[in-house]
This record gives structure tokens, sequence and C-alpha cells, in this order.
């Protein structure tokens, strides 16, 4: 008679959690639609211009978060699996937050992992590439200290990552009616060059506070990653001020690289009609 009475009073409580989530997210929605309006009537971002971000919302960063995680599992491939899927549930995630349209082929560029394995010198190196990743993975996962390094600088390289998707996909830089290909283009050159150590401190304590991890990463795949990680917002949610000082330089080199390109290579006339084509 305890254990039923127990049982239904935590049910409960995950209840009344999952209803005030649900709240805070609509108050989130409401908050920024007059600022994302704003910042999406510009065809292209100003270079000078401040990015304009409202109040911290964790469905932003709860894949991004669940991507970096996948560090931890100790299984080879299988943490590149789940962190593939995160990754490229990134950019549909946010653009449905934002309530923005998003082209296909964006959608999935923006998904893309950084690398070069499409090119020769990068199909060439793959079989040298999977021995390595496999003897790496074995390694790191037996010194646990390691995995957690690893994990701490994935955790920051896509908070990231979720932040840049979030500037680009707001100012409407992912529609189907624009040069959507130049954007991501520049995306991925910012990424490159970001250094991740200004976030290393809260995603740090982040994946410090992680336990059962590949439990995690299954519900966050089954239910969603913002419900089933809202327990790991608090550190990020908490310093949110001080990170996104350092987040918002991210998207001022985007803007100046973008505004760059555009100087070098200008659009013409037809590309709008080509991007509606696509």
């Amino acid at each position: 008679m305890r254990t039923r009475t127990r049982t239904r009073d935590r049910d409960r409580g995950r209840d009344r959690e999952r209803i005030g989530i649900h709240r805070s997210y609509q108050d989130s929605d409401a908050a920024t639609d007059s600022a994302a309006a704003a910042l999406s009537s510009s065809p292209m971002p100003n270079s000078e211009a401040t990015p304009h971000h409202t109040i911290f919302d964790w469905r932003i960063y709860a894949d991004a978060t669940c991507a970096g995680l996948t560090a931890l599992l100790p299984i080879p491939f299988l943490d590149l699996a789940f962190e593939t899927y995160f990754r490229r549930r990134m950019p549909e995630t946010i653009a449905k937050v934002r309530r923005r349209e998003q082209a296909v082929g964006a959608r999935r560029r923006l998904g893309r992992g950084i690398g070069h394995f499409l090119t020769l010198e990068g199909c060439l190196a793959v079989p040298i590439g999977v021995v390595l990743y496999i003897v790496k993975k074995i390694w790191r996962k037996l010194v646990y200290v390691l995995a957690i390094a690893d994990a701490t600088s994935m955790v920051s390289a896509y908070w990231q990552r979720a932040y840049l998707l979030d500037h680009i996909i707001t100012a409407g830089h992912a529609g189907p009616d624009v040069d959507w290909q130049r954007s991501a283009a520049v995306f991925e050159n910012v990424l490159e060059q970001t250094d991740t150590s200004p976030l290393m401190g809260l995603a740090r304590q982040t994946v410090s506070s992680v336990h059962r991890v590949f439990r995690l990463l299954i519900l966050s795949r089954r239910h969603g990653a913002a419900e089933e990680t809202e327990s790991l917002s608090g550190i990020l949610r908490s310093h949110w001020d001080a990170a996104e000082g350092s987040l918002r330089q991210i998207a001022l080199n985007y803007n100046e690289e973008y505004a760059r390109s555009l100087e070098l290579f200008p659009p013409e006339p037809r590309d709008a009609d080509n991007a509606r084509q696509r």
C-alpha cells in the first residue's frame, strides 16, 4: 500500500514538473516572438548589429547537450550513431521552437558534421581513421577521466553550434527562398575557427552531474531531449548572462564573414529563383 502511494505521488510530481516546463516554454515563445520578428525582417545580417536573443530556452540546447554526452558511451560506433542522430535533429528542433520555415537542403546541411570525408583525401584516410578511432575510443573509455574531458569539450562545442544555429534560423538564413548554401558555408567556417574554451567550465559541471548516460540518451531519443534532460539545464540557465556574452561573439563572427562573402561574391538576380527551386 505504501509502495503504491509513493508511486502515485512520484507520478503526480512528474506531471506537475512537465506542466511547469510546458508553461515556461509557452512564456518563452511569447517573449521571443517580437524579437525574432525584428531580427528576421532583414534579409541578411548587418556586421555591426548586435545579435538579439531572448530569455534562456533549454529546448535550443537539449539536443546539443545529448550530442556532446555521447562521448561517455563506452561502445565504439554506438556513440557516433547517437551523436549523429541528435546533431541532425538540432536544426529542425530550433526551427520549430523559433517558428521559422526551413529548406530541406538547409536542414540536412546544417545538421551535417564538420569534416572532409567527401574529399579524395578524406576517402583515402577512412581506413586509417577507423582504426585510430577504435583504438582511441577504447583507450579513452577505459580511462573514464579522459572520457569526461572529451564529453566536456563536445558539450561546449555543441552549445556553440546550437547558439549559432539559433541565430541563423531566427534571421531567416535557412529558409527556402534564400541562398542558404552561402549561410551554411559561413556557418561551417565559423564553427571550425571557434574556440570552445569559454564554456568549458559550465560544460564540465553539466557532464559531471550526468548518471546512466545510455539510459538518458535512449529516453531522450524516444520522448524528446528537452523533457528528459531538463534537470541538466540548471547550470547553463543560472549562468546564462555570462555564457551568452561569449556566445554572442560567435554570432558576430558569422555576421562579419557573411557580409564579407556578399562583398566578394555578390548574389546574382537568378539566385533567388534557384533557391526557390531547391
